[in-house]
């Protein structure tokens, strides 16, 4: 993740988040009340990267609290997201599609979208 490297030599304070731990943490937040803490803290970050986004089953309360990070992040703090899937596939993962409409309308309003075809790099490569 270059682009938070170069962020973080320059000063700016940011976090890489796998997604797996990021909605861990949501969901963690919700029996010890601190969601609030938790979506404060990041919403504060000058950059956050969310990676390997949409291999989860996420409960509502998950998608709730994620839609709700990124409308307290929109037009405010840079966010980046790793995934494989396409934008139309979010609404398998986090469910309730009018939600996702309204999630998709805010990422994808000022973003830059990177598509990279080719081989997984994990694979051996002959």
């Amino acid at each position: 993740m270059g682009l938070l490297l170069k962020a973080l030599q320059n000063g700016y304070r940011g976090v890489f988040m796998p997604a797996q731990d990021l909605f861990d943490e949501m969901y963690s937040s919700l029996a010890d009340r601190s969601t609030p803490r938790l979506l404060n803290r990041l919403a504060r970050l000058d950059v956050l990267v969310i990676d390997e986004m949409g291999y989860l089953n996420l409960r509502p309360e998950q998608s709730n609290i994620f839609f709700k990070l990124m409308h307290l992040r929109y037009r405010r703090r840079p966010t980046i997201i790793t995934t494989n899937l396409d934008y139309p596939e979010w609404a398998s993962f986090l469910g309730n599609p009018k939600m996702v409409e309204a999630l998709l309308s805010r990422v994808r309003h000022q973003c830059h979208t990177i598509k990279i075809d080719g081989p997984p790099l994990r694979e051996p490569q002959s």
